[in-house]
C-alpha cells in the first residue's frame, strides 16, 4: 500500500488528527498541516450507545458475541459486523467478515425465534482483500500474500458487480 500510495505521490503521515481547520490539520504531535485536499484515514469504533447499553462488551467497547453470534450477556441479543466481536473467534474486522457473517446469523435469528437449536458460525481464516486504487488498478491481499496491478481490478470490478447484482432489483 505504501509503494502504491508514493507513486502516486500521496504522502503518508501517520501521526493523528486532533482538529479541523479551513486549510489545515492539527496533529497529535503539535504540528499544523497546511494542505488544500487532507484525507483522514479513520479506523473502526464502535458506537457510543453500547457503552450505556448494559450489554457485554469487548476491551474496544464492541458488542461481545460468541460462536452463534449471541451476545455473551444477553441471549435474546444477535449481533454480527462493525457492531459485534467475536470473543470466541477473534477476527479482522473487514466487509468480507461482516457479509459473510449475515446469512448465518439471520438462521439464528430465525432459529431463536422458533426456539430451535442454533448452529455456530466459523469465520473464515482468512479473507481476499481488494482496494480499487484508481486508474483501473487495484491491489490484494490473501493472508501472508500480496498482489497488485490492472488484473486485480478486473478481478474486484467482476467480484463486486456479481455482488450488486445479487441485490438488484
Amino acid at each position: 500500500m505504501q509503494r502504491a500510495l508514493r507513486r502516486l505521490n500521496v504522502t503518508l503521515i501517520p501521526e493523528t488528527c486532533v482538529g479541523v481547520e479551513v486549510g489545515a490539520l492539527l496533529l497529535a504531535n503539535g504540528a499544523r498541516l497546511v494542505c488544500d485536499a487532507p484525507v483522514l484515514a479513520v479506523g473502526t469504533q464502535a458506537p457510543a450507545w453500547l457503552a450505556d447499553s448494559g450489554l457485554a462488551l469487548d476491551e474496544a467497547g464492541y458488542l461481545a458475541v460468541n460462536a452463534f453470534q449471541q451476545s455473551t450477556s444477553h441471549p435474546r441479543v444477535f449481533a454480527a459486523g462493525d457492531v459485534a466481536s467475536r470473543v470466541d473467534a477473534p477476527h479482522p474486522r473487514n466487509g468480507v467478515h461482516a457479509v459473510r457473517a449475515g446469512v448465518p446469523l439471520l438462521a439464528n435469528l430465525r432459529a431463536a425465534m422458533q426456539a430451535l437449536p442454533l448452529k455456530p458460525y466459523t469465520p473464515p481464516p482468512r479473507t481476499l482483500n481488494l482496494l480499487a486504487c484508481g486508474s483501473r488498478y487495484a491491489i490484494g491481499t490473501w493472508g501472508p500474500f500480496s498482489f497488485e496491478g490492472r488484473w486485480v481490478w478486473h478481478w474486484k470490478d467482476r467480484i463486486d458487480r456479481a455482488f450488486v447484482a445479487r441485490y438488484a432489483t
